[in-house]
């Protein structure tokens, strides 16, 4: 384990018990469903809802959830909570893992993403899930994953230049909450300990120089900004940042500007102060944090409501 890893691996174990401080009561979840053979045990993810849904005789929205971690550690586990309090608002949630490197570069991370998101086809076969409403949710480098499909989804021909699969479902909606958008200023950051030069070369895969001069050559790092691939075919987003996050500085801000520019429908929600960093939203017994997932429910609930409304009106 190098130092990154080490430090995300270490922020994942001090934030277990804020992040997942109680389990909500009548949620049911099936264990490691596999979206891909790639990798057994790294290429499943967890379905979470309340047995409720399944008697109505209705279709329910479904969330695919991507956890963060710095693109190199983190784990579904670490999200149970988060994926409990959408099921108990009546979403089916696929909460995921991930391959992430040193296995694969951040471009395998994005093939993973696109092949869970794919497979929520295959689930609505089983279970009573409405493929109009697939909305993708994603903290940090979750985040990052998750508008990166949104990027795949809206700009023809992306999958291709990037070498991964095509996205075979519609997305409803985004929920990106306190993530990196532009990799290319974040690597030109100074982040605590001195761990870019080594992050860059795990989320490359490849050995960099210190001072990262021959980033630049690298094939596909025009590619690293999902901000760059925002257009006005995107679909409706939720973003929440604060302005004190120190692990992704400056990323929110201007990511829900270009998202307001373009976005048929975008909400936010935006903290600041000691207390509301990286992941506010995360530690489930702050008022601010609740406040941001209820805004985050709230968007989705609108974006369903509108759903049905333009079917009633087709």
């Amino acid at each position: 384990m190098n130092k990154s890893q080490f430090i995300f691996k270490a922020i994942d174990v001090v934030f277990d018990k804020p992040q997942n401080p109680y389990n909500i009561e009548n949620i049911y979840s099936v264990k490691d469903i596999a979206y891909s053979d790639i990798d057994p045990k790294m290429t499943v993810g967890d379905l979470y809802f309340n047995p409720e849904i399944l008697k109505d005789g209705k279709n329910h929205p479904i969330i695919l959830n991507i956890h963060g971690g710095g693109f190199v550690m983190g784990d579904k586990e670490y999200r149970k909570t988060l994926s409990e309090l959408y099921a108990s608002r009546g979403y089916y949630v696929y909460n995921v893992n991930y391959r992430m490197p040193p296995a694969v570069n951040i471009f395998g991370c994005i093939e993973d993403s696109v092949n869970a998101a794919n497979h929520i086809n295959s689930l609505a076969e089983e279970y009573s899930i409405d493929t109009d409403k697939i909305f993708i949710s994603g903290d940090s480098a979750g985040a990052f994953l998750a508008a990166y499909l949104g990027a795949l989804r809206f700009n023809e021909g992306l999958n291709e230049e990037l070498n991964v699969p095509e996205i075979k479902i519609d997305i409803a909606g985004l929920v990106l909450n306190s993530g990196p958008y532009d990799l290319k200023a974040m690597l030109s950051a100074k982040l605590p300990l001195g761990i870019i030069p080594e992050l860059a070369s795990m989320l490359v895969g490849f050995q960099l120089k210190e001072d990262l001069s021959d980033i630049y050559d690298y094939e596909y790092f025009k590619y690293m900004s999902v901000n760059d691939f925002v257009n006005d075919k995107w679909c409706p987003a939720f973003i929440s940042w604060s302005d004190s996050d120190f692990i992704c500085p400056n990323q929110g801000r201007p990511m829900a500007e270009k998202l307001m520019k373009n976005c048929p429908y975008v909400a936010t929600s935006y903290a600041d102060g000691l207390l509301y960093g990286h992941d506010f939203h995360l530690t489930l017994k702050n008022e601010k944090s609740m406040q941001c997932i209820e805004s985050g429910i709230k968007f989705m609930n609108k974006v369903c409501e509108d759903i049905d409304k333009k079917k009633v009106t087709i």
